[in-house]
C-alpha cells in the first residue's frame, strides 16, 4: 500500500470518528481533501489532488473538493465543534488563554481567527472570511466572532482574552467589560484619547523614558465611547523600539505585560498554515464562503500535525531523532517530521485521538 493511501485511511477513520453524522459523501471529500493538504504541504486544490490516491481522474477529484468547498450544507461551526472539544479536554478546566488575530488567505480574503494558546503554539477555536483588508474589520464582524466564541466556551471557565491592535474599538472593549469571567489584554494606537484625573489627552502625550513604564488605572477610554473605567499599560521597550500602548482590565500591569507575550503563538499558527507549512495565502479560492470550509479542512490537518509532534515527544521515537540538548523545532514542525518518518518506515500512523495536556511535557521547551 502506498504512503498515500496509508495516510488516506488514517485520515478517514479519523473524521468519521469525529464526524458520524455528515453525510458520507461529504466525509469522503473531506478526508480526501485533508489527506492532500498533509501530503503536498499546499492547498491549491490540484496541487492536493495530485497526492491522493483516488480511483477516478484527478480532474474529477478537483471537481469533488470544488463541490465540497461550494456546499452550503456543511456547517463548519458545528461540523469543527468535536475538535474543539477534543482540544479543550486537553487544557485547563479552569481557565483558558485566547488570542484574536487576522492574516491574508489569498484571493482579496481576510481570515479573523479565534486560537487557544496550548504549549507554544496556537490551536484553532473558531473563524471568519471575509473580503477586505488586514487590520480592518468591521465592529459587527469582531463582535459576531466574539459571540460565537462565547457559545464555545463553558460558562463557568475564566478566560484571558489577547489581541493587537484591530481590537481596540470602544465596543468590542465595552463587549470585553460585560464579560464578568473574561480578562483582557489588546494593544491599542497612540492616538486614542483617554480621561485620566478629569483631563482628556492622546496616548501619544504620556512622558516616559527609554525602558520605563507606567500603568494608569481607572481610566476612560475614547473620548467618543468613553468605555471605563479601564486599566492603560504604557511600556517604552527601548529606544530603537516605539511606545507600546495597552488597554486592559488586570489591574497588575505585570499580569498583563506577561499573559500579553503570549499573543504572538497566533502568529505561529498564521506562519505554520502559511509558509512554514500549507501555503494557505497562496490559494486561488476567492469568495469568502469557500475559504471558510477550507480552512476548516486545514485546521484539521493542523491539529492532526500537532497532534503527532506531541505523541512524539509523548509516545514516539524523540530521542532517536531529534537531539535533546537543543530544540529547534516547533510542534508543528515535529508533527510533519513525525509522519514523514512514520510514512518512510512503513509505521503505524496513529488516527487523532485525545490531546495530552501540556503540563505533561512543561520540561520540553521547543522552538516557535
Amino acid at each position: 500500500m502506498s504512503n498515500e493511501a496509508r495516510l488516506f485511511q488514517t485520515v478517514a477513520r479519523t473524521v468519521k470518528k469525529f464526524l458520524p453524522g455528515m453525510l458520507e459523501a461529504n466525509r469522503i471529500s473531506l478526508a480526501y481533501l485533508i489527506t492532500g493538504i498533509l501530503a503536498s504541504k499546499a492547498v491549491q486544490l490540484r496541487q492536493v489532488a495530485s497526492k491522493v490516491v483516488y480511483p477516478g481522474k484527478e480532474t474529477s477529484l478537483v471537481e469533488r473538493f470544488r463541490r465540497f468547498l461550494q456546499n452550503e450544507n456543511i456547517v463548519v461551526k458545528t461540523e469543527f465543534n468535536p475538535f474543539w472539544e477534543l482540544i479543550l479536554s486537553a487544557l485547563s478546566q479552569s481557565q483558558l488563554v485566547l488570542a484574536i488575530d487576522s492574516t491574508k488567505v489569498g484571493g482579496g480574503c481576510i481570515c479573523l481567527m479565534v486560537s487557544v494558546v496550548y504549549k507554544s503554539r496556537a490551536l484553532p477555536v473558531c473563524w471568519v472570511v471575509f473580503k477586505g483588508r488586514k487590520g480592518h474589520s468591521s465592529t459587527d464582524i469582531q463582535l459576531a466572532l466574539m459571540k460565537t466564541l462565547k457559545s464555545l466556551l463553558p460558562a463557568e471557565l475564566a478566560i484571558i482574552l489577547l489581541g493587537d491592535g484591530e481590537f481596540d474599538g470602544s465596543e468590542l472593549v465595552t463587549w470585553f467589560e460585560q464579560q464578568t469571567t473574561w480578562r483582557y489584554v489588546c494593544r491599542t494606537a497612540n492616538r486614542l484619547l483617554i480621561e485620566h484625573q478629569n483631563d482628556w489627552r492622546p496616548l501619544a502625550e504620556i512622558e516616559l523614558a527609554p525602558e520605563e513604564e507606567t500603568f494608569l488605572t481607572d481610566t476612560l477610554f475614547t473620548q467618543t465611547g468613553q468605555v471605563g473605567p479601564v486599566n492603560i499599560l504604557v511600556v517604552w521597550p527601548n529606544k530603537v523600539k516605539e511606545h507600546w500602548f495597552f488597554v486592559t482590565n488586570f489591574t497588575d500591569p505585570d499580569q498583563a505585560r506577561n499573559w500579553y507575550r503570549k499573543r504572538f503563538s497566533i502568529e505561529t499558527l498564521f506562519s505554520d498554515v502559511k509558509g512554514r507549512g500549507f501555503n494557505l495565502d497562496k490559494t486561488r479560492i476567492w469568495k469568502p464562503e469557500r475559504l471558510y470550509r477550507l480552512i476548516f479542512a486545514v485546521a484539521i490537518a493542523y491539529i492532526f500535525t500537532v497532534f503527532l509532534g506531541v505523541d512524539l515527544i509523548v509516545r514516539g521515537p524523540f530521542e532517536k531523532l531529534f537531539r535533546t540538548d537543543r530544540f529547534y523545532h516547533s510542534l508543528f514542525q515535529l508533527g510533519l517530521s513525525h509522519l514523514n518518518h512514520l510514512l518512510k518506515t512503513c509505521l503505524p500512523i496513529p488516527d487523532l485521538g485525545p490531546l495530552t495536556p501540556p503540563d505533561s511535557f512543561e520540561h520540553v521547551v521547543l522552538a516557535c
